[in-house]
């Protein structure tokens, strides 16, 4: 393939972009709540590439937020169809407690991590029948916080400091993050208790 030809396929694609790019960044953006995919980073990027960023983070952000209430909805339809299964079943339920007695912040840093796959959780929220006000608080918090890591990347702001470090460990760093958000203090808990068995 020539330069020519190249250039030719390359303006074809942004024109197909700029007739259907807006249509694909609402519809991904209502799609990412409600499954698990790695696409939010993607998504931004066109968006700001097709709509510029004032507009392209307004329509990623207003179609996550059709999502995230298509998510409510439905996670509450089921809960109503199934006579909420999942609170009646044993291991499913330490799970929805866990949600439901877990600070919210918690939930919002994890659920916003980039790259990491936290849909399990996304899920459990809606399902753990916490209030709506609270729910929309979490997942939107979640959502913005989302933004501001992909921001990051997108802008390369972290380039400096992560351009030696491979993706494997980027990512165990992120998930170690995330499980220490969640399971620190009930570390840090059992080292005090352990320490001070010792000191008996």
């Amino acid at each position: 393939m020539d330069f020519d030809s190249l250039q030719a396929f390359t303006d074809s694609v942004l024109n197909i972009l700029n007739n259907w790019g807006f249509i694909i960044v609402i519809i991904f953006g209502i799609l990412h709540p409600l499954t698990e995919n790695p696409l939010s980073l993607f998504n931004l990027t066109l968006a700001i590439t097709i709509l510029g960023i004032p507009l392209g983070y307004t329509v990623v952000f207003l179609s996550n937020i059709i999502g995230i209430l298509l998510l409510f909805y439905f996670t509450r339809i089921i809960n109503e169809k199934s006579n909420h299964i999942f609170t009646r079943q044993k291991v499913s339920k330490k799970a929805m407690d866990f949600i439901l007695e877990t600070d919210t912040w918690r939930h919002i840093v994890v659920i916003g991590v980039p790259f990491i796959p936290t849909y399990p959780i996304k899920l459990a929220v809606p399902f753990s029948g916490m209030s709506f006000k609270k729910y929309l608080v979490t997942l939107v918090g979640a959502y913005v916080f989302l933004f501001f890591g992909n921001s990051l990347i997108y802008f390369g702001v972290l380039g400096i400091i992560t351009n030696n470090i491979p993706n494997v460990i980027s990512y165990s760093l992120l998930l170690a993050l995330v499980l220490y958000i969640y399971f620190g203090k009930k570390l840090f808990n059992l080292n005090n208790k352990r320490k001070s068995n010792n000191n008996l």
